[in-house]
């Protein structure tokens, strides 16, 4: 009996600690979604899974700000998808209806109804625009139901068109042409859902987007001082540890700088597919890194040491 109930916790210690660590492990690179937390959902448009190159990552400073955002250069597809989606995946803790809305910009030229859209589907259970309790819906979503309104303008395989009207940097999506309805989606139930974008417009510049509940005032939702929101692993026993590793500048264009970072631990860069492109061994908590031979892109940056794992998000222009 006694070696028996030795073997079991034997296992269940076993268990523990290979739980723990590879949930400490497991990436934030668009394998994981992102977490809604307290109604608030905020994520970096360069963070999604990308798999075409004509979807460009750039940066421009204005009033002090270092804008990173991304931009579809390939051809414009206005009546059908371009077939270049990017997922986001994304974990809801608190069902109800949320607002999107995305941090854009006109790139190219000075009008207002030019290089402001793309394609946009949110897979929850109620997707639509909204404008004086009057709601429109994609196509053919609207078909197939008598009861629901079309959206006015572009939509297909329930993609609405998403566009704004600013020449400068600001919080909006809207859409049905003409009159214009604010994009919302309510989730019923606890669990994971993706958000995929596709291209429409040519630049289109966008930074951000964010989903909030209305118990989340726009002004919060919209601080740009919010964090991008932290990957959701069901095995983690560790949410804190991003937070004590520090990494600027991000974006940066030769040297990255790190504080915090466990010592005598092996720092390993990959690119976007997860190929291996650079190591480095720890020798301090304080480390400054060259990646001056590093294409432009984005790269994560993880570590695996005896006391603490990481892995962040790092753009080099």
């Amino acid at each position: 009996m006694k070696s028996r109930i030795t073997i079991a916790l034997i296992i269940i210690i076993i268990l523990i600690v290979s739980t723990d660590v590879f949930a400490q492990t497991a990436p934030c690179d668009g394998t994981l979604p992102f977490e809604e937390q307290n109604g608030l959902l905020t994520i970096e448009m360069e963070s999604g899974v990308i798999n075409d190159n004509r979807w460009q990552i750039a940066l421009e400073t204005v009033n002090g700000e270092e804008i990173t955002y991304l931009h579809w250069t390939g051809p414009e597809s206005f009546n059908a998808l371009s077939g270049a989606p990017i997922v986001y995946k994304i974990k809801i803790n608190n069902p109800g209806t949320y607002r999107f809305a995305w941090r854009m910009r006109v790139g190219l030229g000075t009008s207002k109804g030019e290089h402001n859209d793309a394609w946009l589907k949110i897979d929850g259970e109620d997707f639509y625009g909204i404008k004086d309790g009057a709601k429109v819906y994609p196509k053919p979503m609207c078909n197939n139901d008598s009861s629901l309104t079309c959206a006015a303008g572009s939509s297909t395989q329930n993609f609405i068109k998403a566009f704004g009207n600013r020449l400068d940097w600001g919080f909006v999506t809207n859409t049905n042409d003409h009159v214009a309805h604010r994009v919302f989606v309510t989730f019923n139930e606890a669990k994971e859902y993706t958000i995929t974008v596709d291209a429409r417009s040519s630049y289109l510049f966008i930074d951000k987007m964010v989903l909030h509940r209305n118990t989340v005032s726009g002004s919060i939702a919209f601080d740009l001082n919010n964090p991008e929101s932290n990957c959701y692993n069901a095995l983690s026993t560790v949410k804190n540890e991003l937070e004590k590793i520090k990494v600027y500048p991000n974006p940066t264009k030769d040297f990255i700088n790190f504080d915090n970072l466990p010592v005598k631990s092996k720092l390993v860069i990959s690119n976007i597919h997860g190929a291996i492109v650079k190591t480095i061994e720890t020798v301090s908590k304080k480390q400054t890194i060259n990646i001056r031979d590093l294409k432009s892109g984005i790269y994560f940056i993880s570590s695996g040491g005896a006391n603490s794992t990481f892995t962040k998000k790092i753009v080099k222009i």
